[in-house]
This record gives structure tokens, C-alpha cells and sequence, in this order.
């Protein structure tokens, strides 16, 4: 019996996974037992990115420590290095995976389902407002204990996945259906990833099979990032547009977390037939969302935001689609100032509580996602977001606008109520698209100023650009005098 750090003590192995083996063990200190993960690391690395990854494994371990007063977070004690290999020593959890349910028990209820889905959603919630993001949310992550509880467990180890190419052997074996399309394609990530993977696993528990499931990991990465997913038999009518809401390929159309959470918790509680009775077509000219290839509505339900499927018949019909001249977007430019950025300021600090007040005209809650990732919601839903990317070089950030720019331009295509803005005089270069449907209309901006890439976001009342124009200057002078 192997012995780690003349403390922990292994007793059998109880699990076998891509990215590590969990065994059952006893903290001989304290006279507990403990569940311990042997982190494996890929063979064909070179020394200084095994280095790398065995120190990014210590430092994202020791995040999800603080996160141990979640109660449905399974909590890390302590890591240790054993051997050239990290090893994590968490809490032991009596209980099977929700894999492990669903393969023995078949599909479970969609009102189980979005219990579940509450408690997770919560869980990484609290992850986000630390900074930390979990980026392999699937079924194999999710305990259910022998008494009921249900937990999300490998914080800080799987993470470490995500930093590395996905296409090296072994590090997406049995996780690439649950990998959000926008880290498939090397884009920023955030919560808003974690968000899309616990709809691929809510979508498997109660359908019984993964939204995109083929036959091989590349067919499934394929499919994730160009197929829309396998159609909901068993979701039914109110757990399914939810599902859709948080399965849209853009981060930036995806349903809000907190939104997410309210519907989940009305779907649970049996209460979602009653949230849907006020969704009448006089109630709302809400805004169409294409997630999943459905159209998505978004209407105010007690100071929320509810997403409906719009081609079901208990859904409020969207808006007459107004007429859109898809014409097209051009670049210009100002004169850069500081052309290469290098202190990358967190996206939360670039603009002040009173400032975002002014630009909403109430007060805002301020959600730190990431170091790069921000969101300010006000009371009745209204919203605004950032997110931001500080790159190498100017020519990367010229190259990678480029691409966001096919993309934006190609928005009318996919939503027909869809307006391009012509030209705009924001940073280096600028795209923006903006709908306008009564509640809740939808502007999206995307900037580039030198290196840096920014994807801004406003949801509510306020129609045109003045909002997020305004928004969006204020980040840029921030970003230029912090420099």
C-alpha cells in the first residue's frame, strides 16, 4: 500500500478516468477516509510542459479548495506531489455518478433532471464568482450520494485539460460531446462554457444519450461545432426549451445563467406550466434567439428572464420579423494610440459601479466571470457584458477580427429581425449587429484596439447602439490608460 506524503495512505482504486485514477484512501493524520486522484499526465509532452501542466494542476487545486463550504461541491483537502505526479485528496463521496445512474436506472425524469441542474448550476455559480471555471461538466463529474445529494466534483483537474491541444491522445476520450463549441474553436471561454456542457449533460440524463453523439470523438467534436443536436423525446415541452436556451453555439446568444437557474428551478419545482400560462402573444414582442435550432423568446416573468420555444404551442409567437437589408459592414479605423496593450486589466475594473448606473439608468449588480469576462444585470433583467481577449500581436488581433466578423456579418441569416450596423468609428475595428423586439431588445458590438478583441453585449429596453457605444468607449479609454 503506497503511502503519500507520510500521510495519506492508499487502500484500492475505485475509478479510472482520461485524466486520472481515483482511489479509495486514509488521511492517517486525522483517521479519516479520503478520496484520493492520481493526476495522469500525457507521456509525449516535453519536460517543461509536463513542468507546466504539474503546477497548473497545484495552483487550480488549491483554487477549488476555497470553494469547499459549497455543499455541492465536493471539497479538495489538500493536494501533494508524489512521485513527479500530482495528487489530489478530496472528500469521499458514497454514492454513484449521474453516468452511473442513467446507465443502470435509464433515463431519469425531466423535474429530476432540472433539480439536478439547480444544484449544479448553483454550484459552479459560486465557482464563477471566484474565478474559477470547471470546463468538464458531464455526467461523470456529478455524484449522487446514497442519501440524495448531489455534488460536482473534479474542480481544478479537469481544467488543466483545457489549456492543452485537444486533438493530443486522450485528454477529450469520453468528454468531447460536453466541450462547449466556442472552446472546440480556441475562442475565449468562460462560464457561459460551463453553462452549455451542463446542458449536454442534463440533455443525456433525461434523453439518455449525449446531444451530439457519434461515433468517434472527432465526429463528435465535428457535429458539436456544425450539427444541430439529436431531437428531445423524452425533455417534454417545458424542460426542452430550456435545454435549447443553454445549447446555443454562441456564448453570446446563450441563455444567462441566472435565467437558466430561474427556469430550471420553475421546471423542478413543477411550476413551469405556470410560468408559461402568462406567456400570451399580447404579453410580448420578445426577441427571437437561435439555439439549437429553435427560435428561443425571451420575455420578463417577476423580474426575470424566461426562454421559451417559440415553434411549441404553449410559447408566445415571436414578433413580425421586420424587413432587413443585409448590407455590409466596413472597417474603419482611428488612430490606434497605444497599438500593442500589455497590462490587461480585469474586465470588471474597466468600468465603475457609477458609471454602468448611468449607463442603465438603475442600479446593476456587477458578476465577475473571469479576469477577462464581466456582466452588470439590473433588477428587471437588463444587462450588460464584456468579454475580452489580450493578444500576442496586432496582426493576431487583425486576423482574429476578421474571423468574428464573418461570423456577425452572417447573424441576419440566422436570425431574420437582425440589423448590421454600416461602419462605426469605435477602436481599430468594429462590427455590430442589433434587434430591436420591444422588452428586450439585443445589441452585440465586437472592437478591436491594438492586441486586444472585445465581444460586448447589452440586453433590454433601450433600442440602437447609444447604450453599448457608450459602454464601449468607456472600456477603451480604460484599457488604453492602464496600457
Amino acid at each position: 500500500m503506497t503511502l503519500l506524503a507520510g500521510r495519506y495512505r492508499l487502500l484500492s482504486r475505485i475509478g479510472q478516468g482520461g485524466m486520472g485514477a481515483v482511489w479509495h484512501a486514509v488521511d492517517e493524520l486525522l483517521r479519516q477516509e479520503v478520496a484520493v486522484k492520481e493526476v495522469l499526465l500525457p507521456r509525449d509532452l516535453a519536460e517543461h510542459q509536463l513542468a507546466e501542466m504539474r503546477e497548473r494542476t497545484l495552483r487550480e487545486a488549491r483554487a477549488a479548495a476555497r470553494l469547499r463550504s459549497h455543499p455541492s461541491i465536493v471539497t479538495v483537502h489538500d493536494v501533494v506531489l508524489e512521485g513527479g505526479r500530482p495528487w489530489i485528496i478530496m472528500e469521499l463521496v458514497r454514492g454513484r455518478s449521474l453516468q452511473a445512474v442513467v446507465r443502470q436506472e435509464g433515463p431519469i425524469p425531466p423535474q429530476r433532471a432540472a433539480a439536478i441542474g439547480v444544484t449544479v448550476l448553483d454550484a459552479l455559480s459560486a465557482a464563477h464568482s471566484m474565478g474559477i471555471l470547471h470546463r468538464d461538466v458531464k455526467p461523470g463529474n456529478i455524484m449522487v450520494t446514497d442519501q440524495g445529494r448531489v455534488l460536482l466534483t473534479d474542480f481544478g483537474i479537469a481544467s488543466v485539460a483545457g489549456d492543452v491541444n485537444l486533438t493530443q491522445t486522450g485528454l477529450v476520450s469520453g468528454s468531447p460531446g460536453y466541450i462547449a463549441p466556442e472552446r472546440l474553436r480556441g475562442e475565449p471561454d468562460g462560464p457561459p462554457s460551463d453553462l452549455w456542457s451542463l446542458a449536454a449533460t442534463l440533455f443525456s440524463a433525461v434523453e439518455g444519450a449525449a446531444p451530439f453523439h457519434r461515433d468517434n470523438p472527432a465526429a463528435v467534436m465535428a457535429a458539436v461545432l456544425m450539427d444541430e443536436p439529436a431531437p428531445m423525446r423524452r425533455a417534454g415541452p417545458l424542460l426542452g426549451p430550456v435545454l435549447a436556451a443553454m445549447l446555443d453555439k454562441d456564448p453570446a446568444r446563450r441563455v444567462p445563467a441566472p435565467h437558466a437557474a430561474n427556469m430550471l428551478r420553475a421546471v423542478a419545482a413543477g411550476t413551469g406550466q405556470t410560468a408559461l400560462s402568462v406567456l400570451k402573444p399580447k404579453k410580448s414582442k420578445a426577441p427571437a434567439f437561435a439555439a439549437a435550432g429553435l427560435a428561443v423568446l425571451v420575455v420578463g416573468v417577476g423580474g426575470g428572464v424566461l426562454y421559451l420555444n417559440s415553434t411549441g404551442g404553449t410559447a408566445a409567437s415571436p414578433a413580425a420579423p421586420t424587413t432587413t437589408t443585409a448590407t455590409k459592414v466596413t472597417t474603419t479605423t482611428q488612430p490606434p494610440g497605444k497599438a500593442v496593450l500589455t497590462s490587461n486589466p480585469e474586465a470588471c475594473a474597466l468600468v465603475s459601479q457609477a458609471q454602468i448606473r448611468k449607463l442603465l439608468g438603475t442600479p446593476a449588480k456587477q458578476e465577475f466571470m473571469t479576469n477577462d469576462a464581466c456582466q452588470w444585470m439590473a433588477p428587471g433583467g437588463e444587462y450588460l457584458q464584456i468579454q475580452k481577449v489580450q493578444l500576442d500581436s496586432e496582426t493576431t488581433a487583425r486576423l482574429t477580427f476578421d474571423s468574428s466578423r464573418a461570423t456577425e456579418e452572417d447573424e441576419p441569416k440566422r436570425e431574420k429581425t437582425t440589423r448590421l450596423r454600416v461602419g462605426g468609428r469605435i477602436g481599430d475595428a468594429t462590427v455590430a449587429w442589433t434587434r430591436d423586439a420591444g422588452a428586450y431588445n439585443q445589441t452585440r458590438l465586437v472592437v478591436r484596439t491594438g492586441n486586444v478583441m472585445m465581444w460586448l453585449y447589452y440586453s433590454g429596453p433601450k433600442t440602437g447602439y447609444t447604450t453599448i457605444d457608450a459602454f464601449a468607449k468607456l472600456i477603451m479609454a480604460s484599457l488604453h490608460k492602464a496600457g
